[in-house]
This record gives C-alpha cells, structure tokens and sequence, in this order.
C-alpha cells in the first residue's frame, strides 16, 4: 500500500508516524505534519535540533562574564531574603547561588555588598547543579551601575 508524506507529497513506500516523536512535537504543531516518508523525516529531526540551538543562543545572546560578587537580595518591599554570591553577570541579569527561598517569577533587588551596584530583577530559573542549589535573575529594567559592574569584570576576564 502507497501512502504520501505531509511534508513533500510524494508517494512513499511507508511512512513514520511523525507525531509521535516527542523531539518534533513543538515543530510539527505549527507545520500540520503528522505522516512523513523517511527522508523527511530525517530532515524535520536536523531542523528541530538546529531550532533548539537557535533559541539556546538567542537565550544566552549576552556575554555572561564569570564572576563572584558578594550580593545581597531582598524583596521589593526591603525584607531582606539573603546574602549570596554570584557566580556570572551580565548586561540583562545573573546567575547565583540561591537558597530555598527564591521562587521563579518573585521580583527582588539585588545589591553588590560593597555598594557599587545594584538593580531589580525577576527570578526566572532555580535549578539544582549537584549539591548546589542556583538561580538565574533578570533585570526588569537597565541599571548604570550593574553595567558599570559588569564592565569592571570584562576587563578584568580580558
């Protein structure tokens, strides 16, 4: 039995349920494929990674300089959560090391303890990195001295 592929129309031999691959599910939902000959198939795997790989990179557009900045974070409202240590910076956030108390989307200000910089941000990501407990911030608006912290670091990392 002849069947056609969704993708180029073409008869084919058999066909590969496409949408049963969890890697193509976000792919296919927009393209209306649900049956595609094999050469398709294959094509439709390398743009799903190649996909993935541009919105990892369009993530991370901004250079993240290494560095551990002694900060403290606090809620809006001025209670105090902790104080910490970061573990890179960048123009649009940081990555530090979190306790228990950070929760994603929780808006905080963070401060460099040596007073030299400080900003507002969101709590996007808290993951476990082994033992470590971590959390990515992004600034909700640009500050002058955060960028002025994150220049310092460049040109020491340089």
């Amino acid at each position: 039995m002849h069947t056609y592929c969704d993708r180029c129309n073409e008869v084919a031999d058999h066909t590969v349920d496409a949408l049963g691959d969890p890697q193509l599910t976000d792919l296919l939902k927009d393209l209306g494929y649900r049956t595609v000959c094999p050469g398709c198939y294959e094509d439709l795997v390398i743009e799903a990674r190649e996909a993935r790989e541009q919105q990892a990179e369009d993530r991370r557009s901004v250079h993240r300089v290494p560095a551990q900045i002694p900060i403290r974070i606090e809620s809006t409202d001025g209670v105090p959560f902790a104080e910490t240590v970061t573990e890179d910076i960048s123009e649009n956030g940081a990555q530090i090391r979190a306790n228990a108390e950070l929760e994603p989307g929780t808006v905080v200000h963070i401060a460099a303890l040596d007073g030299t910089a400080d900003a507002v941000a969101i709590v996007e990501v808290v993951w476990h990195d082994g033992e470590a407990l971590r959390a990515g911030l992004r600034l909700v608006e640009s500050s002058d001295t955060w960028n002025r912290l994150v220049a310092t670091h460049e040109s020491i990392e340089s």
